[in-house]
């Protein structure tokens, strides 16, 4: 890493003085495989967290019924107008469902995930004595972009804009240097009073908390700009705006577009009468390309012209 600059030096002067660098092993994705159909978007790899404190299936495995219309599976349309067969559906004459019954797969062999357990038993400690405290932020903001959540109504879904989500590829939360993306979702009114952009290095207060196996910062305050990165954040809503509305579901989560500065991972809401309830995670792409292979945007981002 560079020294050139006092704030630099200072950096890695921190780094080098702490220890204990710790990953986020709820989100590891090379511990289990699941063939259930849901998870064949991405392979069937499923987060540590999935398996481990929501579905609870190891070493049992899960019960999953799989809605079914013999209607739809017919190339007809639905009496009610529905695109596909959902809870509104269970007392129609077409509805049935499918029970399957399916185990995660360890991937490890069994003296790794030892080691994989161990870790995860020192991860959870630091959750236990962190999650909620207020810990000086530090670090260099890997990536900035607007907050997208889509909302699954009966007969529709919507894309809407809710604020800045930024992250971090490495940071220290305390006195622990984080080697995993953290998040910080921020509200617009944040984002244009300090126009943050990748590569600044930051100073601020922050409580950790857990969204769906995610680290994630809230209630951050205090802020201070230790050096600005070399990009400039451009505060045009109407660019996040453009971005919610061409934004394109991609079927595969492949690893070439979950890195890609234009794919995005959204948050999944069923919209109920009492509030909503979080259906999971899709990917879209921001350039509104829906075949990965015949995406050009890193190309033209090297020649300058993204």
């Amino acid at each position: 890493m560079e020294t050139d600059t006092p704030v630099r030096k200072e950096f890695v002067d921190r780094q080098q003085a702490r220890e204990g660098a710790m990953i986020n092993q709820y989100k590891r994705t090379d511990i289990f495989r699941c063939k259930l159909q849901s998870h064949q978007s991405f392979a069937g790899r499923v987060s540590a967290y999935h398996v481990l404190k929501v579905k609870k299936c190891l070493p049992e495995g899960c019960i999953y019924f799989k809605w079914r219309c013999r209607l739809l599976e017919k190339g007809a349309r639905c009496e009610k107008g529905y695109n596909y067969p959902g809870k509104n559906c269970t007392n129609c004459r077409f509805y049935y469902d499918e029970k399957l019954h399916k185990i995660p797969e360890v991937q490890l062999d069994d003296s790794s995930y030892r080691l994989f357990q161990e870790e995860l038993e020192e991860f959870e400690d630091w959750l236990r004595d962190n999650l909620g405290r207020r810990l000086e932020i530090y670090g260099r903001i890997n990536f900035v972009g607007p907050r997208l959540v889509k909302t699954v109504y009966p007969k529709h879904s919507r894309l809407s804009l809710r604020g800045y989500l930024v992250n971090f590829a490495e940071c220290f939360l305390g006195r622990t240097r984080m080697e995993d993306f953290v998040y910080l979702p921020i509200g617009s009114g944040v984002q244009h009073r300090l126009c943050l952009a990748r590569g600044d290095l930051v100073t601020f207060e922050a409580e950790p908390a857990l969204d769906e196996g995610r680290l994630v910062l809230t209630r951050p305050g205090r802020w201070e700009i230790d050096e600005r990165g070399p990009e400039r954040f451009e505060p045009e809503r109407s660019q996040a705006l453009v971005d919610a509305h061409s934004a394109e579901l991609l079927e595969e989560q492949s690893e070439r577009c979950i890195s890609c500065e234009r794919g995005r991972l959204v948050d999944v809401y069923e919209r109920e009468l009492d509030g909503g309830r979080f259906l999971g995670r899709e990917l879209y792409c921001l350039e509104g390309v829906a075949e990965p292979e015949r995406c050009c945007y890193s190309a033209l981002k090297k020649l300058g012209i993204r």
